[in-house]
């Protein structure tokens, strides 16, 4: 197949297999963004008179045609082709002929390939929001469930103090709410259309960028032509470092998994379904599923920093380097959203040991609480903290649960205030339902 760009030679085979091999396979996933992207564009072109009424609706037919062969998996990209833009392209010159040699006028592949990952960025960042707002639902209602359920608090890996389910299992829910307020900031930058800025310095067409970015549902267009193209990793890095930080959260998670499912803590028990086992020891349980999450948290902060590193210190302009980013930014939101998932099925299943939790509870995790006990009757702080370190072995015998609900400060375990993430969540939810809503229709007209 031709490449967009020949001219009076051939490119040498290495090489081509070099540049395009692997991009051409991560190209598939732009397919539908691609087609959106070409309609809006020569919508545009019609407007303008570049293209006929005639010529637009001939395109638009065969570019949905296109459409409708990729969801039935049978248009597919390979290193041949070169990339989406160049295949999509020739099949539509093949079809339709002149018109087709059209589509192309007032845009470069830099402009639709940067489109094409702020189309495929949002939808995949509306589906990260989706599974990580359930997961977080999840986690607040595991939390009500057992909000007084005592088990004890770790710090140094060493027992602290008196904690519960209910706490343990909040905190991983406003943590969540915490990486949701990131993926929103990280869908502000996304939405906000590149297609007009030519290959970095615009074109000299009196093109309606403005048209093309409502035809397509975004908030804006992306404004200076240079910096339209120079910030194309840099919106990836917001979605990645947002990606990162629920992949941060999960890890919390799948170490917590690890350690507190042991037979030296049996704290919580897993379906064991969800465990696989050992090829040498018949009684070996392992849930495997925690150790690779925890090891892709590592890969998804890797590809974070990689691609920072890689447009660290680059001129102005497009740089081809931008390509190598795209299959960091593609596989980090693809591990996040699989990673959510699994977390959910674990958290479907756990089911917390209360006969271990209860032994657990012994007498030293009471030590702050008796020290505090004597502050309230007058003593300094410090002689309470020397007194009671000094006579651990003779602690009071205390109900767990009472004193777990005398923290009755906000955010303490007796005040954890667990209705407040449902609020965060439905609050979040509007403002979600609102640009998914905005988005979809935009592209459902196209496609009218």
């Amino acid at each position: 197949m031709k490449k967009l760009w020949h001219k009076n030679y051939t490119q040498e085979k290495q090489a081509e297999m070099y540049c395009f091999a692997r991009s051409a396979q991560l190209d598939s996933k732009l397919i539908e963004a691609d087609i959106f992207g070409s309609i809006a564009h020569a919508k545009m072109l019609t407007t303008i008179g570049i293209l006929t009424e005639d010529e637009f609706l001939t395109l638009k037919k065969e570019l949905l045609n296109i459409l409708a062969l990729f969801e039935k998996d049978e248009f597919l990209i390979g290193p041949e082709d070169e990339d989406v833009h160049t295949k999509i392209e020739a099949v539509l010159t093949e079809k339709v002929g002149d018109a087709a040699k059209k589509i192309h006028t007032a845009r470069s592949r830099n402009d639709q390939v940067a489109l094409d990952l702020h189309l495929f960025g949002k939808k995949e960042l509306i589906e990260l929001f989706e599974y990580s707002s359930f997961l977080t639902t999840e986690f607040g209602d595991f939390a009500q469930k057992h909000e007084f359920l005592p088990m004890p608090g770790y710090t140094h890996m060493q027992k602290a103090m008196p904690s519960s389910v209910g706490m343990w299992a909040g905190s991983f829910a406003e943590s969540l709410i915490d990486d949701l307020r990131l993926l929103k900031n990280a869908f502000e930058i996304t939405d906000a259309s590149p297609l007009g800025a030519g290959a970095s310095y615009g074109v000299s067409l009196p093109i309606d960028r403005q048209l093309v970015s409502d035809l397509l549902g975004f908030e804006k267009v992306q404004n200076n032509s240079l910096y339209t193209q120079t910030a194309r990793v840099k919106f990836q890095i917001a979605i990645m470092h947002a990606c990162s930080q629920i992949m941060i959260t999960l890890s919390r998670f799948a170490e917590d998994m690890l350690l507190y499912t042991t037979s030296e803590y049996d704290l919580f028990d897993v379906d064991e379904k969800l465990c696989s086992g050992s090829s040498i020891m018949p009684q070996k349980k392992n849930l495997d599923i925690m150790e690779v999450l925890r090891a892709r948290s590592h890969l998804v902060i890797g590809h974070t920093q990689t691609a920072s590193s890689m447009i660290s210190g680059l001129p102005s302009g497009y740089n081809v380097d931008f390509g190598e980013t795209k299959e960091l930014f593609m596989d980090s939101v693809e591990v996040a959203i699989e990673s959510v998932e699994i977390v959910r099925l674990v958290l479907k299943t756990l089911t917390p040991n209360e006969k271990k939790m209860k032994e657990s509870m012994t007498s030293d995790l009471f030590a702050a609480h008796a020290a505090y006990e004597l502050v309230e009757k007058g003593m300094p702080f410090r002689d309470a903290y020397k007194k009671i370190g000094l006579s651990l072995d003779s602690l009071p015998e205390y109900d767990a649960v009472d004193v777990l609900k005398q923290s009755a400060h906000i955010g303490g375990p007796g005040n954890l205030q667990l209705k407040n993430i449902s609020n965060e969540i439905k609050e979040q939810q509007i403002w979600w339902d609102k640009k998914k809503k905005h988005f979809h229709e935009a592209l459902e007209k196209l496609k009218s």
